[in-house]
């Protein structure tokens, strides 16, 4: 029973009765309905439609018996429908809900790219859809980006349609989210029923007034087949015909659960609408971006850490110093998203540049005006649902908590933010006078990114006083502020000035100056004559109170004033009590606008941010050179850095010691593109390789780099293989993994991607291993051509590599020396080092984890015993070493990726052919072999 679980969860107290009930003030129903919903219940509100008066006017017209006044389920709310809640306007922290659907040849044909994704992703509580569509892999490694990127809290999708390889994807990527299962077509609707439904909501936006489709124009288009207004997006699915169905399909399933939730109008009233994220439809999200993979997410920690998902140790913490949630917001998309095109970048960098010295005093006022501002994003939002039609802001619900009162607060609040955030821009606005940023010129200027709203703020500034409405609960309006309620303030006083000329007729007719009006109790404009003058009174004089020397009087015509007075009293209340919504809605009819000026003030917050992070680098900061892409001979792609820093260690957090800088070189004319990193365990192999990926995706979100300089070609890609980690509920061991995330990058990487392998094939046993860490190695070096650090244990690699150029042997510098029994001593010296080490040093790792000296001194001995057959093995072997890796090896790595996407896809593993796999593993070994 819901008592049970409202005494359960909410702490309540069990009332008296017979039957179990609790219950809670209206003032505490948002705080525990926020509980419930975040704990993964599906609450229905059912709210009070109808007044006492209203239910005995209804037994009156109909008849009717019914002695308990009307109740209607208003709204459905989970974790990610919540609209309202004191932790959304305190957490910047978005919950996605997100609608998925496929097509149907995923269940006959499994090819790679043959798979086409349909997804939905909506932010409930900024009123924001990300559409679109997208062909996967067998893997999904697309849609595991997304997940990773997005960590929706709410999935819907249809029944029985999803593969197994996608419902695996969504049970394993995904962090314990509410799943809903609509029935296909008649729930989950259809791309053609999807777009039937949002025309007819859409005909109704040209019912507006002219200011609202005005301001909605941005985000609206007119396809002139039916003239009518259609979301940009959407309509661009429409005209792509089949390249769009799922993807429309996918809003389809949205907006019929967001019906369910009593949402749909409310949204879609003031709706943003995006592409989504690796959206295949739309070419320019491809071009404009570079692609971070889930892999590289997760494993260079760049929004959530490996321990427990927070920010804590993360790139986006190293450069959150945003004073806004929606500032927030935005520093985690461009991360998610750093950008590709190279002009883009050097706008941004022109930008932050501007920030820094003498443009750094204008940004700390900037940033002292924002740091008063509530998440405006979410306040926005609420304030536009306000005027929907459906839900708890249907005008049937009777709610007895003074909504009002609390809809007026967050108006005034909502009023007081935009002008704080159009005098914040203001303030920054004689930067431009020292720079020539185009992309801080578009911001800054009116019109232009900033949307003029200085007649707007001054409208309803002008409309009533903030402070006394704030103060006092109601609005009371300056003349001008509201048509309406200055027609019936009009129609008062002429009543007034009528009962005024009416009065000056009396005196005149009785010949007194001294007649007056006044008013006893409620009863207002009695005539006072003096008792001298009584008989002098004209017969329809109506006596109805008197005092000393005085009688007082109405006349029929002082009553029909009075009448018409109070219809006019009556009147303007009324209009008094509208005249928030009526404000709102002007609100409202602007929304775009609203919306403009946050996203200018949420760039500029996070421009700002990356200028102030850069001070807290240690050791020098520069701004990155950019190369646009050329694949000449003499303009190769390349990335070079000259005493690069870690974006986010710092020396505090490494004991004693302080973080050693190194110079990086990959790629470009006449240098190899790949560095084949070796050195002992614990040498700072893995940091080089996460502190370069960290640092290139600093350097193209536009931000400076912990370097005292840095070079690159754009990255289309970072493509990362690092840590040793299985997946137990996915059914995959630490090796499948190792391949799996290296099928990807051997088939989705270009001449432009980065490459980051650690420790490829450590997962197997040591011969299987080297002998598909030197393939991939190879197909990455000679066929892709990208860019790349491969960190590896096996030393034959560094030998068979030696004389080619493409590949550069460097390896983490250490000292070694003699410790207690004999044991050797590795000193870390950190520093990148041309060539190859010769050892691993793991005994070294073992004396520092506490090993007992005995087990030591016998794995010294077996380390010389391996050693020295190791050694015997290359001096009996032929002559030269062969030339790395020729087609056949090529075709064995290949193979054995296939066999793992199999094994990765198959729902019986005691199906998998062993026999074939075990046959494979033979000849890699016999490669090694003859290597």
């Amino acid at each position: 029973m819901d008592a049970h679980i409202g005494v359960r969860e909410l702490d309540l107290q069990y009332m008296k009765g017979e039957q179990p009930h609790c219950g809670f003030p209206e003032k505490n129903f948002a705080m525990n309905l926020e509980k419930l919903a975040r704990k993964g219940y599906r609450v229905l509100v059912v709210e009070q439609t109808e007044t006492p008066e209203q239910l005995e006017l209804r037994r009156k017209e109909m008849g009717s018996k019914d002695k308990v006044v009307k109740r209607e389920i208003c709204a459905m709310v989970t974790k990610g429908t919540l609209t309202d809640g004191e932790s959304l306007l305190a957490n910047p922290d978005t919950s996605y809900l997100m609608s998925i659907t496929e097509n149907c040849q995923c269940f006959e044909n499994h090819k790679k790219g043959e798979t086409i994704i349909g997804l939905c992703v909506v932010d409930v509580s900024t009123s924001k859809f990300m559409i679109g569509q997208f062909e996967d892999d067998s893997d999904r490694h697309c849609l595991c980006s997304i997940l990773s990127e997005l960590r929706p809290v709410e999935i819907i999708k249809p029944s029985k349609v999803l593969s197994p390889e996608t419902e695996r994807v969504l049970r394993n990527n995904t962090r314990n989210p509410l799943v809903n299962d609509l029935v296909p077509f008649t729930e989950f609707w259809d791309a053609e029923k999807a777009i039937g439904e949002v025309r007819k909501y859409y005909s109704l936006s040209r019912k507006l007034p002219a200011s609202a489709n005005d301001s909605i124009s941005a985000n609206f288009e007119n396809p002139a087949s039916d003239s009518l207004a259609l979301p940009y997006v959407f309509a661009e699915l429409v005209s792509a015909g089949d390249d769009g169905l799922y993807a429309l399909s996918a809003f389809g399933g949205c907006l019929f659960y967001l019906r369910q939730a009593f949402l749909d109008e409310t949204l879609l009233n003031c709706a943003k609408f995006e592409p989504l994220p690796c959206s295949g439809f739309f070419s320019t999200i491809q071009n404009s971006y570079m692609i971070l993979d889930a892999a590289a997410l997760e494993n260079l920690e760049i929004l959530e850490n490996n321990r427990n998902g927070g920010p804590s140790g993360t790139l986006f913490a190293q450069l959150d110093h945003c004073m806004t949630a929606f500032g927030k917001r935005l520093l985690k998309r461009w991360l998610a998203r750093p950008l590709y095109n190279t002009r883009s970048i050097v706008e941004r960098q022109d930008a932050i540049a501007a920030m820094k010295g003498v443009g750094l005093a204008f940004a700390l006022e900037f940033r002292k005006e924002l740091s008063r501002l509530p998440d405006m994003e979410r306040l926005l939002a609420r304030l536009f649902a306000s005027c929907g039609a459906n839900g708890r802001n249907s005008n049937r619900v009777v709610l007895y908590e003074d909504a009002a009162k609390k809809q007026l607060r967050e108006f005034i609040a909502a009023l007081r933010g935009c002008q704080l955030m159009v005098q914040a821009c203001s303030s920054l606005s004689p930067i431009l006078s020292t720079t020539e940023s185009s992309l801080l010129h578009h911001l800054l200027t009116p019109g232009k990114g900033l949307p003029d709203m200085c007649s707007l703020v001054s409208h309803f500034k002008d409309a009533f006083d903030w402070s006394e409405a704030d103060c006092s609960g109601r609005i009371i309006p300056h003349e001008g502020g509201d048509v309406e309620y200055d027609l019936a303030c009009k129609r008062v006083k002429e009543i007034e000035s009528a009962l005024t000329r009416y009065l000056k007729e009396q005196r005149k007719l009785l010949g007194d100056a001294s007649i007056n009006y006044v008013t006893v109790g409620k009863d207002m404009y009695l005539l006072e004559v003096p008792e001298s003058l009584r008989g002098a009174v004209p017969s329809d004089y109506e006596l109805q109170s008197s005092k000393k020397g005085y009688f007082r009087y109405w006349t029929p015509k002082i009553k029909e004033f009075l009448s018409e007075h109070s219809q006019a009293e009556a009147d303007k209340e009324s209009k008094l009590k509208g005249i928030l919504q009526r404000l709102i809605k002007y609100f409202s009819e602007h929304h775009s606008k609203w919306r403009q000026l946050v996203s200018a003030t949420a760039e500029l917050d996070v421009l700002i941010s990356l200028a102030i992070a850069s001070d807290y680098y240690e050791g020098p900061a520069c701004r990155p050179f950019i190369m646009e892409i050329c694949h000449s001979d003499d303009k190769l792609p390349f990335l070079s850095a000259k005493s690069l820093g870690h974006p986010i260690l710092q020396s505090d957090a490494l004991g004693k010691g302080s973080f050693v800088p190194n110079d990086v070189s990959i790629g470009g004319a006449g240098r190899a593109n790949f560095i084949l990193l070796t050195g002992p365990n614990m040498g700072g192999k893995s940091t080089l390789l996460r502190q370069v990926c960290l640092s290139v995706i600093l350097a193209q979100i536009g931000a400076d780099v912990p370097a005292e300089s840095f070079k690159l070609s754009p990255v289309d890609r970072i493509f990362v293989r690092m840590g040793a980690r299985d997946h137990i509920i996915a059914g995959q061991s630490t090796f499948l993994m190792e391949l799996s995330e290296t099928a990807s990058m051997l088939s989705s990487a270009t001449q432009n991607s980065l490459v980051a392998l650690d420790e490829l094939g450590r997962g197997t046993s040591t011969s299987d291993g080297q002998a598909i860490a030197a393939s991939v190695l190879e197909y990455l070096v000679h066929r892709i051509q990208c860019r790349g650090l491969f960190s590896t244990h096996y030393h034959r690699l560094a030998v068979e590599y030696e004389k080619d150029a493409k590949v550069s042997l460097c390896h983490m510098a250490c000292q070694v020396g003699k410790g207690v029994s004999g044991l050797e001593e590795v000193t870390f010296l950190y520093r990148l080092t041309p060539g190859s080490c010769p050892k691993s040093y793991g005994v070294n790792v073992a004396r520092l984890a506490g090993i007992p000296a005995s087990v030591l001194q016998t794995a010294m001995a077996k380390s010389r015993e391996f050693e020295a057959g190791y050694g015997k093995r290359e001096y009996e072997s032929e002559g030269e070493l062969p030339d790395p890796m020729k087609d056949g090896e090529v075709v064995v790595i290949k193979d054995l990726l296939c066999i793992t996407e199999r094994w990765n896809c198959q729902k019986d593993f005691r199906a998998i052919n062993l026999n074939l796999l075990s046959e494979m593993q033979k000849r890699a070994r016999v490669l090694v072999l003859e290597s």
